[in-house]
């Protein structure tokens, strides 16, 4: 055969593979089609009512798992026809998205992950460097928005509020990213809180920043009448609570966790004084070494609802101080029932004096005392054990020691 022929025939050949290409595309198509129906018909889910496949399904949800066709809904979309407009029909399985990072089109996914929640309350957690095409998202879905985390960062910040109005948020998370987020700005956590007015619990996990004194002298005050339970949490939280909680009247709020030493005492003082809020739990980490007496004493009338106190990483002052001031001032803190106590190393011999005194004072009111420390340096006495065991005996609640080993 001549050139020309053989390439002929070697075209002829290739069209003729394309065809058979096709036609077993479509074979493997119909045959899948086929079996879908199949499974649906195999299926024990189909036999039984929606309510209760849906319910099973629905049991079936990984918690915190972002969006993966290996596991539930999105697993559910793949099996057979019934599943698919099972779980389609299931508001409850699409109430909750956790994105982690920017592998998807996120408005997109977002938009219509939150179209089947239909108007069940919403849960999302955002991963940080956002793009534009989320704010009429979220605009979208505001009024069905309950629980949102998202990353502490600026732009990201500005996006997210820009939305308009959350009315129907009840929690807020704000997390920092990374050493380069210290340049963020308190204003946009505040203008996020604005956009919040019904928010319950707020959380701002390991944020920090960079800020001048003056900066937000010029802020309006935040009054959010509904905020039950606000917390500075995380190593790195030592610019949000001084930044932040000048700024804000909280007369709702019962559980605070705060980083004193960074907020300061006089900023403390004067958050309570305008908020006058019915506080029942506070941890309070990082006290002023300075922290006197007196300054505790200032700060304790204004505590008088609290049920439960926890004092972390004090120095060995502070914590003599605290006790002191519990032993000698039973008309303090009337209604504490509880009070942690946590410290690096176990306290010398004679610490254990101040703590049963305290116990001796406040015996009728305290349920639980938690003394726990990380490293042990000295077992407790003896004969304070004994003591201390005869409080337990008579109904209170006692751990002395690390968290996995209690000496009482």
């Amino acid at each position: 055969m001549s050139i020309a022929e053989l390439e002929a025939r070697i075209d002829t050949l290739s069209t003729v593979i394309l065809q058979q290409k096709e036609v077993l595309a479509d074979l493997e198509r119909s045959k899948g089609a086929l079996q879908r129906r199949l499974n649906g018909l195999r299926d024990p889910l189909g036999r039984l009512p929606v309510e209760i496949s849906s319910e099973i399904f629905v049991q079936c949800l990984h918690s915190n798992q972002p969006p993966d066709t290996r596991y539930a809904p999105l697993l559910f979309l793949n099996v057979c026809n019934t599943w698919t407009d099972i779980a389609l029909a299931t508001a409850g399985l699409w109430t909750s998205i956790r994105i982690d990072r920017l592998k998807f089109d996120l408005a997109s996914l977002l938009d219509a992950w939150l179209k089947r929640a239909g108007s069940r309350a919403a849960s999302i957690s955002l991963p940080h460097h956002l793009p534009v095409e989320i704010v009429p998202v979220l605009s979208r879905h505001a009024k069905t928005l309950q629980d949102l985390e998202m990353h502490h960062h600026d732009a990201d910040i500005a996006l997210v509020a820009a939305a308009g109005a959350f009315p129907m948020l009840k929690t807020l998370t704000i997390v920092g990213v990374d050493a380069s987020m210290f340049g963020s700005s308190p204003s946009a956590t505040l203008d996020m809180l604005r956009v919040c007015p019904n928010a319950v619990d707020c959380t701002l996990d390991r944020v920090s920043y960079s800020l001048d004194e003056d900066e937000l002298d010029d802020e309006d005050m935040l009054v959010l009448p509904h905020m039950r339970h606000f917390k500075f949490t995380g190593l790195r939280n030592s610019g949000s609570s001084k930044a932040i909680l000048p700024h804000l009247t909280l007369p709702g709020l019962e559980t605070l966790f705060i980083a004193l030493q960074h907020v300061g005492v006089q900023n403390f003082v004067q958050f309570l004084q305008r908020s006058s809020p019915p506080l029942q739990q506070i941890i309070v980490s990082d006290p002023p070494p300075e922290w006197s007496l007196d300054e505790m004493t200032q700060c304790f009338p204004l505590l008088s609802t609290l049920t439960h106190f926890k004092l972390r990483r004090a120095t060995a002052r502070t914590q003599d101080l605290f006790l002191t001031a519990l032993a000698d001032s039973p008309h303090l803190l009337p209604n504490l029932s509880n009070f942690t106590l946590r410290m690096r190393f176990s306290p010398a011999q004679p610490w254990y004096q101040h703590l049963l005194n305290v116990l001796f004072a406040r015996s009728k009111h305290l349920h639980a005392v938690r003394i726990v420390w990380r490293f042990i340096s000295q077992v407790p006495p003896e004969d304070v054990v004994v003591q201390l065991r005869q409080f337990v005996a008579d109904g209170m609640s006692i751990h002395v020691g690390s968290e996995s080993h209690n000496y009482i």
